[in-house]
């Protein structure tokens, strides 16, 4: 079986967005090629990868389960470019990770930033949580990573290069739909999800501690594990009237799917709930080991506007 690598790209990006005009603009292209090239592709698997109607786009199984696999494959062959390279150029390329959790516009954000450094090839990736980018940083796997703070190791230096304001999401006919801005005081006594954060423990144990100080106690997963994809959490929301806390992004894919007309997204006031963190990361022994890291540090730094 002969598979058309660019088919894969256009697969991912819709089975990241459920959405086949979003996928379209991310690609560059219009619609229906797209739909074309998605078509030929289950036709080349041999089974429907999503299932499409007026309202939705959702994942089939075989879709599910070539989500991960297809992401993979994608990520080899950029390194087998960057591999080639750098046998040419004879420069070790820098390995930058980042955190599937942060807000997918600055996730973007820093991968653009990423392809534009001028001081060495890069190969980039998104291993999960934060907790997992620190962890391939200490072993050496990666050398720069995009994380949420604070560190969930102490071996790890970090540089913050984004701030984000905390929100959360309700169903439209939810009474706190009708607020423009919400305070912590105005989730207690609700059922507030926490799934988000479940991917990172130490956040999440910490999360916890700070909400159940504040009177905040009902305490839940939208999901059985309490990491499920937006799609799963939104159906609980949907059907549970909960309240799920999320970062307030509007125009990442996670405000998107938490939008009208279902759903109303809601900034937490900020002297209520401080902003959340992000920041590039890298393990301090390892600082030195690879020649572009510093001059990394200091470019992506610059392209956050950071000190």
């Amino acid at each position: 079986m002969e598979i058309d690598f660019t088919r894969l790209k256009y697969f991912l990006a819709v089975a990241d967005e459920l959405h086949f005009k979003r996928a379209a603009e991310r690609l560059h292209i219009t619609p229906p090629p797209l739909s074309k090239q998605i078509k030929l592709l289950e036709r080349e698997l041999g089974g429907a990868l999503f299932e499409r109607d007026y309202h939705e786009v959702r994942l089939t199984p075989l879709g599910e389960a070539l989500v991960e696999p297809v992401r993979r494959i994608l990520e080899q062959v950029a390194e087998l470019k960057v591999t080639a390279d750098t046998v040419i150029k004879q420069v070790a390329p820098l390995r930058v990770g980042a955190t599937a959790y942060a807000p997918s516009d600055l996730v973007n954000a820093f991968e653009d930033a990423v392809a534009g450094l001028t001081s060495t090839p890069t190969v980039f990736s998104i291993p999960g949580s934060a907790a997992e980018v620190a962890a391939h940083l200490v072993a050496g796997h990666l050398d720069l990573g995009l994380i949420h703070l604070p560190p969930t190791d102490e071996r790890i230096d970090y540089r913050v290069i984004a701030r984000y304001r905390s929100g959360i999401a309700v169903r439209s006919d939810d009474p706190l739909a009708e607020k423009d801005l919400i305070v912590l005081d105005d989730l207690r006594d609700r059922e507030v999800a926490v799934d988000f954060a479940g991917a990172n423990p130490f956040i999440l144990a910490q999360l916890t501690r700070r909400l159940t100080a504040r009177g905040i106690t009902k305490l839940v997963q939208a999901s059985p594990t309490g990491r499920g994809s937006e799609i799963e959490v939104a159906a609980q929301v949907r059907s549970r009237h909960l309240v799920v806390l999320i970062s307030y992004a509007p125009t990442s894919f996670l405000g998107r799917v938490f939008s009208p007309p279902e759903f109303t997204l809601i900034p937490i006031d900020e002297d209520s709930w401080e902003p959340g963190e992000l920041a590039i990361a890298w393990a301090r022994e390892r600082r030195r080991q690879h020649v572009a890291l510093e001059p990394a540090i200091e470019e992506l730094a610059a392209a956050f506007h950071t000190p």
